[in-house]
């Protein structure tokens, strides 16, 4: 963190995402525990030079368990002040602590602003949920059923029951807005463009576009009219315009409790030929979800605790599924892998030097060719 190279970098930093050592005495192939005085005094150091590096409207995330929990939230009061704290996610966890008395099937992310009032709302697609997926491509598939084998009127019909039932059955009460679907099969909100104004009449020629005045409200202006009708999003119920909003597009406040499981991470490393490689990796979809409700599509995201480079395949994913341009600066230091653990003898077996940082720059490279990245450095 005090890296001559660092120093270019304070106040430009959106988001600090961090997997520090958990004190835990269970990770096999490198070290993970130390005493917890030094624990605490590392960690301050650390975080009061976080704070230097955010933006106005930066925010951190530190993984933790319910080892060092306690000091960890005492910690960040004090650097970053109780009043910038944002919440604090549950993630659940697959693999069970076999405990005497209680399983431990989580983790925690805290997270913490450097000026919440200027922090950006955390918004998810509701798409991007994981217990969301199956969900959305059920009423894809139906919607495009129904489209291909009946009128456009019928197959609404026939899908409004569906929506009906679907929110019967799951309670997600918010499916019952997107009941309509387009001549494309594409699933929508009709939302009102009415405004709580007073009532006018509309005219605009170029879309050939005439409404008469509500009684007690009154109507978009024309420019959002026309940006409507270019995009071919202006749709007709009754005579009355609506806007369509579609379902890939609906959002939500981000919830508290994540279902991220730790095996993700394992099979995020498998996927790329690395099975093995290091004993507890994040899953990619998890920071992929922190970078998505907490960045902006050019901001630089940080990571100190490197480990095994899930952060930079993070943001190369998303680049590449969202047209961003997300950068990353990771910090690692030449950590030695434990000699006799299996996570050596795959280092060894891969030509890699035993050492974290070396891992991490292997799994980099091998996504990047994985995926045929163009790699640019800042």
């Amino acid at each position: 963190m005090r890296s001559k190279h660092m120093g270019e970098f304070k106040n430009k930093i959106q988001t600090i995402y961090i997997d520090p050592p958990y004190n835990t005495f269970s990770i096999k192939s490198y070290q993970d525990s130390i005493n917890t005085l030094e624990w605490i005094e590392m960690m301050k150091l650390r975080l009061i030079e976080s704070r230097k590096f955010l933006k106005e409207t930066g925010v951190i995330f530190i993984s933790i368990d319910d080892n060092e929990y306690a000091n960890l939230k005492v910690l960040c009061d004090e650097i970053f002040y109780k009043s910038n704290y944002i919440g604090t996610f549950i993630t659940n966890q697959s693999k069970r602590s076999n405990a005497i008395h209680i399983n431990t099937t989580h983790e925690y992310i805290l997270c913490y602003a450097k000026n919440k009032n200027k922090t950006k709302k955390f918004e998810v697609k509701r798409i991007d949920i994981p217990e969301n997926k199956k969900l959305f491509k059920k009423l894809n598939s139906i919607a495009l059923e129904l489209v291909k084998n009946n009128s456009l009127e019928i197959a609404n019909q026939k899908f409004k029951k569906v929506i009906n039932d679907e929110v019967k059955n799951s309670k997600q009460t918010w499916l019952k807005n997107y009941s309509n679907i387009d001549e494309n099969s594409r699933i929508y909100f009709a939302m009102d463009l009415s405004t709580p104004n007073n009532p006018k009449s509309v005219s605009i020629p170029q879309i050939n576009l005439n409404l008469k005045p509500l009684k007690s409200r009154g109507w978009s202006s024309d420019k959002k009219f026309i940006e409507l009708h270019k995009q071919k999003r202006l749709v007709f119920k009754d005579e009355r315009p609506y806007s369509k909003k579609y379902l890939e597009e609906a959002t939500d406040n981000a919830q508290s409790v994540l279902n991220f499981f730790s095996r993700q991470g394992t099979n995020d490393l498998k996927k790329i030929g690395l099975a093995g490689l290091f004993d507890t990796p994040k899953p990619v979809e998890l920071i992929k979800f922190l970078i998505r409700i907490s960045t902006n599509d050019d901001d630089i995201v940080l990571d100190y605790f490197a480990g095994s480079g899930t952060t930079a395949q993070s943001v190369y994913e998303l680049n590449l599924l969202e047209n961003r341009n997300n950068k990353y600066i990771l910090i690692q230091t030449k950590e030695p892998v434990k000699t006799n653990t299996s996570v050596f003898k795959k280092c060894v077996d891969l030509g890699i030097n035993p050492y974290i940082s070396d891992i991490l720059l292997f799994r980099i490279n091998k996504f990047i060719k994985t995926k045929d990245y163009d790699l640019e450095y800042i």
